[in-house]
């Protein structure tokens, strides 16, 4: 969050090394001794559902959204990096995207289901076009 209280676009940040910042927790978000399944998620325009899972893994991290879409849940990856805060005392993740732009990605198989790290790379090169862009096209 911004010190006004906005919260702020995603805007990835690229090291020295050149990786991205996008799939890594913001510094201070989460502890090592820290969880933050089954928080609330709040995307930047509003509530949009709970972690139902969440990989702290360095450079791999991210979190499993889940919500009632109908009658049934629906499931999706959103990359640590898109994380705008953790509030632990609240339970509250705070995004800097919004709950639509959550949804228009592709929805993953479950809470616990492995993650195809090649989906996730056609999901960051279209991250790179300035957004959740889905699906990604050469083009």
């Amino acid at each position: 969050m911004t010190s006004d209280g906005e919260v702020a676009r995603y805007v990835p940040v690229v090291s020295a090394a050149g990786r991205s910042d996008r799939w890594t927790f913001p510094a201070g978000a989460v502890g090592h001794d820290q969880s933050c399944k089954g928080y609330r998620v709040d995307a930047s325009d509003g509530h949009l559902g709970a972690v139902s899972w969440a990989s702290y893994a360095p450079g791999e991290s991210y979190l499993v959204v889940t919500y009632r879409h109908h009658l049934r849940e629906a499931h999706h990856v959103v990359p640590a990096g898109a994380v705008a805060g953790v509030d632990h005392a609240a339970r509250t993740v705070t995004l800097t995207v919004t709950a639509d732009e959550v949804k228009a990605t592709p929805e993953h198989d479950g809470p616990e289901a492995p993650v195809d790290w090649g989906y996730v790379d056609q999901f960051e090169r279209g991250m790179l076009g300035g957004g959740f862009v889905w699906p990604y096209t050469d083009v």
